[in-house]
């Protein structure tokens, strides 16, 4: 049985709520002010701010962010400080490590607001 950690689960909800909603192209609003530590993930972030999706589109984004969100955590495991377990011994990657994660959590409250402006009546 596969484990799944809390980033996949968080991140693939967020692509299955996104593919549901079946919109149209919209800017990412969640982004619009946000900056992160990362230079390289701030370069992505500009991109973002400028881009119009899909909610499929959105959620596929969500999903690749948060695919490499985790894999930077999997990876730097090994460097987890002691007195600080969500935090790693390598400051430029400690950055790249946030950077995803503020990034992923925007995607994702950009699918939520999305989800309840197209929310449709419950059947009686």
């Amino acid at each position: 049985m596969k484990h799944f950690t809390e980033i996949e689960n968080f991140t693939f909800l967020g692509y299955v709520l996104a593919h549901e909603l079946g919109g149209g192209s919209k800017p990412i609003r969640t982004v619009a002010d946000l900056q992160v530590p990362d230079a390289e993930f701030q370069n992505f972030l500009n991109e973002a701010k400028r881009a119009s999706l899909t909610d499929e589109e959105l959620g596929d984004t969500v999903l690749d962010v948060g695919i490499n969100w985790e894999h930077f955590v999997a990876s730097n495991d090994n460097l987890l400080l002691p007195e600080h377990p969500l935090k790693i011994s390598d400051v430029l990657m400690q950055e790249k490590i946030d950077s995803l994660d503020i990034l992923t959590e925007a995607l994702v409250r950009e699918v939520n607001l999305r989800s309840v402006e197209t929310k449709k009546p419950r059947p009686h």
